[in-house]
């Protein structure tokens, strides 16, 4: 998978210079020490180092249990036949080694091995873990843009590591060879049955393929939304057609608070100043897209207001705070859900260039305690479009702190590193 960042014209970085000042606005910027999880140099595959072969990883969760244990996933799409595994863990015992430790295939080896076993993973590219100790998994189906299996949503138990759930995408849910899946988000308040952890809805963002892919895992059924809003704009607003270079439309999807009354989703374009929002129980509607007229909802679809800069990922906690990383800025944006969308509105809440680089999967987890944390990974641009780094260079780094630290421009703090479980 390749992440086209493209060449900013002069144009292009004044507004983005511009943007930032306007979001910050009169907020002064104090580096936000954020606490490094684990952070690569070298990132290996068991005997497949990163020297010989192209590993990027792009999602990354947390997993809490009890008494402090922790586990973290991480999905490394593949982009050619000897990536020996895309779905990993890092090793039980590396959990508190900060360089480079070892990660291992999940939920073994033999779900990746070959690649073009539909049965197995081919190339894991996203994940979302529920409040119901299951780990959801969007698998590309393809290797290097070559399309060999039908994407597909698998649904792991935690507890067992064991399958709980597989669903392979239809035809007409996908782009095959074009469609990339840059988000993740799972509902659970809408699941239709009294025991929540029965079923679920999944929403995916096809950045590539300018749509909205959603699952209803109790019908097992899937369908997809397009709008104009999800295509890709350049900077004066024009929306552009899909070329062999194309530009990511919708990048990201986040959901109103399950306690809310009124819920909606959210999500912006890569390169698009705006945030929009549609009501979730349109988006809940499989009849509605599959019936009417997309002139007949456009109007369901509201731009919110313009940030004045691009943001990459974003995630929503369970009040309304919608945190958003800027593009190769450094920083971290919160905005309230309910308040006006402008830039006298955003928040920084951390400025940190040294660690907030490229961001390409951002997260809420709940700890031990169940408190919320927001953590990232953070990656080198230059990886995604074909550059080298300096050997000894930090390449990806995973980059967490609680949100209530956050809000509160409090000293960072995580769970992962308060309590270490006793060994038997």
């Amino acid at each position: 998978m390749e992440l086209s960042l493209g060449r900013s014209s002069l144009s292009a970085m004044i507004a983005i210079l511009l943007g930032l000042i306007c979001v910050v606005g009169g907020q002064r910027l104090v580096l936000k020490e954020l606490h490094t999880l684990h952070q690569w140099t070298n990132l290996s595959l068991g005997d497949h180092p990163t020297k010989d072969n192209r590993f990027l990883p792009v999602d990354v969760d947390i997993e809490y249990g009890d008494e402090g244990r922790h586990r973290t996933f991480l999905t490394i799409p593949r982009l050619g036949m000897a990536t020996p595994f895309t779905l990993a863990t890092v090793f039980d015992d590396d959990n508190e080694v900060v360089e480079n430790p070892r990660l291992v295939a999940y939920p073994n080896a033999e779900w990746h091995v070959p690649p073009n076993n539909c049965s197995g993973i081919t190339s894991a590219i996203r994940t979302y873990i529920d409040e119901c100790w299951r780990l959801w998994v969007v698998d590309s189906g393809q290797v290097n843009s070559i399309q060999l299996c039908p994407p597909q949503i698998l649904t792991f138990d935690l507890i067992s590591d064991e399958l709980i759930q597989r669903h392979s995408l239809p035809p007409d849910a996908y782009t095959p060879s074009v469609s990339i899946f840059t988000a993740l988000v799972v509902d659970l308040a809408q699941s239709g049955t009294p025991n929540r952890c029965v079923g679920g809805t999944a929403y995916i963002a096809d950045a590539w393929g300018y749509g909205l892919i959603v699952f209803d895992s109790l019908s097992g059924r899937s369908w997809r939304i397009e709008h104009e809003s999800m295509r890709p704009v350049d900077l004066v607003g024009t929306r552009l057609a899909r070329s062999s270079n194309s530009q990511a439309g919708i990048f990201t999807v986040s959901l109103s608070p399950s306690e809310v009354e009124e819920r909606f989703l959210y999500f912006h374009t890569l390169n698009a100043f705006n945030e929009v929002r549609v009501s979730l129980s349109l988006v809940n509607n499989e009849t509605i897209w599959k019936t009417t007229n997309a002139s007949q909802i456009k109007e369901h679809f509201d731009i919110l207001g313009t940030r004045g800069i691009q943001c990459e990922s974003e995630v929503m906690d369970q009040s309304g705070n919608l945190f958003c990383s800027l593009i190769s800025l450094g920083a971290l944006i919160k905005w309230k859900e309910s308040s006006n969308y402008t830039a006298d509105d955003l928040r920084v809440v951390a400025y940190n260039p040294h660690k907030i680089k490229f961001v390409t999967g951002l997260k809420i987890n709940r700890n031990s305690k169940g408190e919320e944390e927001l953590w990232a990974l953070s990656s080198q641009p230059k990886l995604f479009v074909g550059g080298a780094l300096a050997e000894n260079e930090v390449k990806f780094q995973i980059i967490g702190c609680r949100t209530a630290d956050l809000l509160a421009n409090t000293p960072c703090t995580v769970g992962a590193t308060e309590t270490t479980p006793t060994k038997d």
